[in-house]
């Protein structure tokens, strides 16, 4: 069994406390990996500026050399709101014997009550 850190954000542009936050907690948590997840259509933000494609390419270029970090697009690809419960249940299915943590940045948490 492995443990999955799952990182979901607009990534509009990704940047060092992203990638510093990432790193702090595999370590802190022994994650496996963590999973970078870039939202199409952030639900309680503004939509980002830069389009799906193009932050995808930042957190590729960003994580490169990183072992363990991963650019996942299964939000970009899929179409509607990017709800974190929709991107969960995706993981689940493809991870079923794996233990997955959901990492969320401080902007995140801060308006949790509003998920």
């Amino acid at each position: 069994m492995q443990s999955i850190g799952i990182f979901g954000g607009a990534f509009d542009p990704i940047h060092i406390g992203h990638l510093r936050t990432a790193f702090e907690l595999m370590t802190a948590l022994n994650l496996n990996a963590v999973h970078f997840v870039p939202s199409a259509i952030p639900p309680h933000k503004h939509r980002p500026q830069a389009g799906g494609d193009i932050r995808l390419r930042m957190i590729n270029a960003a994580i490169q050399g990183q072992a363990g970090f991963v650019a996942d697009e299964r939000e970009l690809n899929r179409p509607g709101p990017s709800y974190s419960v929709d991107t969960l249940a995706s993981l689940r299915q493809e991870y079923p014997d794996d233990a997955l943590c959901l990492l969320i940045g401080m902007d995140a948490f801060l308006s949790m009550g509003e998920w």
